[in-house]
């Protein structure tokens, strides 16, 4: 049995993006996964060759992308197997969603492989399936948009409430990179599972307020709204140099700086490219007095999510 080879890319995404926990996210252009797939004659699915992380599972039941590919194979009841090539840009622990592109990768591979019997959100689930392998927890933050693009508002996990919002499109984002790993499961046991409600009620203020601000363009009232009264005050311990970087940041010209889902990647908004120069050129120096190997991004939100490309 012969099969022409599939390809596509799923973008790296943000989530938490401060006050946001669990429930905001946005793409990134450029950086994720592409998975190339194919019909084999083993009816398995076989991970041919894995790139650009190392350690990362080739046994397909242990591999976030080939579960999600495995679920939606079993939901249109599908024998024949499929063969798997993976080339990551993002490694896994970055704060970059690593995970997530990969399940999207492998779930929206396989539909175009299958000739698409599932429409884009019709896929959320199987994305889903193999992020919650990789995080022990079903959530959407980082996978909705890698799937769709843009600013996502995860409503309800439980009921895969995924909606889509507008932002300023002027509105950029600068990020540094460490070369530290933080396991997503690691930095969520430290957050415990209760907050004071004085806290909460902040936090929902910023929620709220952070909406209101990317869907009115009000970049002053996007700063005031990136305040965490979570994830931050703890996470950030883990990262290097973190509150020099954010005070540097700001001092630049940075609309607000934050942890990058669950760290170790720090990203600021900022108000057009101008600005996104100097708010990189502040990581930079912040980070060039240390030992540490760092990565810059700097772009506008991904309007794309997983897209074919051969």
């Amino acid at each position: 049995m012969t099969s022409n080879k599939i390809k596509v890319f799923a973008p790296a995404s943000i989530a938490n993006v401060s006050c946001g926990f669990d429930i905001f996210g946005f793409a990134l252009p450029d950086l994720g996964d592409y998975v190339e797939v194919w019909f084999n004659e083993s009816g398995k699915l076989v991970i041919e060759s894995i790139t650009g992380a190392d350690g990362l599972p080739t046994k397909p039941e242990l591999n976030v992308t080939t579960v999600a590919a495995q679920a939606l194979l079993e939901a249109v009841g599908e024998k024949r197997g499929v063969s798997f090539n993976i080339q990551k840009t993002v490694k896994p622990g970055s704060g970059l969603g690593s995970s997530s592109s990969a399940a999207v990768a492998g779930a929206f591979a396989v539909n175009e492989l299958l000739g698409n019997p599932f429409t884009l959100r019709e896929l959320l689930p199987f994305a889903g399936v193999g992020e919650q392998l990789a995080s022990n927890q079903l959530h959407f933050d980082n996978v909705a948009p890698s799937l769709f693009g843009g600013f996502s508002v995860v409503r309800s996990n439980e009921e895969m409430d995924v909606l889509s919002i507008s932002y300023p499109k002027d509105l950029w984002v600068v990020a540094a990179h460490p070369q530290v790993e933080i396991k997503t499961k690691q930095a969520k046991r430290m957050l415990g599972r209760t907050m004071p409600i004085s806290n909460a009620v902040i936090q929902w203020g910023n929620v709220a307020g952070l909406v209101l601000a990317l869907t009115s363009n009000d970049y002053d009232l996007l700063g005031r709204s990136m305040v965490d009264m979570l994830a931050e005050p703890k996470r950030s311990k883990l990262i290097p140099h973190y509150d020099k970087a954010k005070d540097a940041t700001l001092a630049a010209g940075a609309i607000g700086t934050n942890i990058a889902g669950s760290g170790p990647t720090i990203f600021s908004f900022c108000k057009g490219e101008a600005s996104a120069n100097k708010v990189m050129s502040a990581y930079k120096k912040v980070y060039g007095l240390s030992n540490l190997e760092v990565n810059y991004y700097k772009s506008k939100i991904n309007p794309e999510g997983a897209k074919r490309i051969k």
